[in-house]
């Protein structure tokens, strides 16, 4: 029994929210990872599902995350501020979404007035992109449809150096 509650709270604390703010890490490199998925994901906002082909062709941040991962909430006005700034220069953000309430998320976009498209999650988008330990996990995609990072967890660094890798695939064009 003692090796199950282990097991168990190895699991919780492994696919939990992840609070990475204290770690200081260096910016490395952007390096192609691997090519982007297709996908179609269900538009927690209405209207029609969420695909690949909506954003091919712009740099398209995606960020998995959960209502109830604090980090995650902290993220948001960020991601609402890098996306009015490069909006209009081809970037675009997605949130991803694990919960298994549609209305709940809608009203947690609601409350915390996210201004860019949110689908629920599949497994087959976890999967294609390399999948995810914790809550938020951050995945940057150029134009070329090729996933250049994956940041997992919040680090005070994350926001400065995600304008950093936007600014290189802006830079570097089609």
């Amino acid at each position: 029994m003692k090796n199950l509650l282990v097991v168990l709270a190895s699991a919780i604390l492994l696919t939990g929210c992840v609070n990475t703010s204290k770690q200081n890490v260096a910016r490395t490199p952007l390096k192609v990872l691997q090519d982007a998925p297709d996908f179609t994901i269900k538009n927690v906002q209405g209207g029609g599902p969420l695909t690949a082909k909506d954003f091919k062709g712009k740099i398209l941040i995606v960020d998995f995350w959960a209502t109830w991962c604090a980090p995650c909430k902290i993220e948001i006005p960020e991601y609402n501020r890098i996306r009015e700034k490069y909006k209009d220069r081809g970037v675009e953000f997605l949130g991803v979404t694990f919960e298994s309430s549609e209305e709940d998320t809608r009203d947690f976009i609601k409350e915390f007035e996210m201004k860019y498209p949110v689908g629920m999650a599949t497994d087959e988008i976890d999967v294609a992109l390399g999948g995810h330990l914790g809550f938020p996990t951050t995945f940057v995609i150029g134009k070329d449809w090729k996933v250049y990072r994956k940041v997992w967890g919040a680090r005070a660094e994350k926001m400065p150096n995600l304008e950093k890798d936007i600014e290189e695939l802006l830079a570097k064009g089609d």
